[in-house]
């Protein structure tokens, strides 16, 4: 949960360098297409899934509800390299998409 909220703080710091749009952006059905793909392996992507794979890698359902969780921040977090995280080279429209998908958990 420590590292949950170490994301979060990071996450909400790096809201005040990007512009935060108010409504959501992407596709959520094409984001849980990818994340299936792409994310599954570390993460937990389903709303009924208790634990990630990866014991470090946060739930998409706590990304979702984390408090101060926008678009923006999810954005850097797919765009910055951070610890345990591998970089994935996302077009704009896939990022957007997991973007959608996760929020889609609310």
């Amino acid at each position: 949960m420590k590292r949950v909220f170490c994301l979060v703080t990071f996450l909400a710091l790096s809201v005040a360098v990007g512009h935060v749009h108010a409504q959501a952006i992407g596709d959520p059905q094409e984001g849980l297409t990818l994340a299936q793909q792409v994310c599954s392996d570390c993460h937990a992507i389903r709303r009924g899934q208790v634990r990630s794979p990866n014991s470090r890698a946060p739930t998409f359902l706590e990304l979702a509800t984390a408090p101060g969780m926008t678009i923006a921040a999810l954005s850097v977090a797919l765009t910055t390299p951070h610890a345990g995280m591998p970089m994935f080279r996302f077009t704009t429209e896939q990022r957007e998409d997991v973007i959608a998908y996760i929020l889609s958990l609310r």
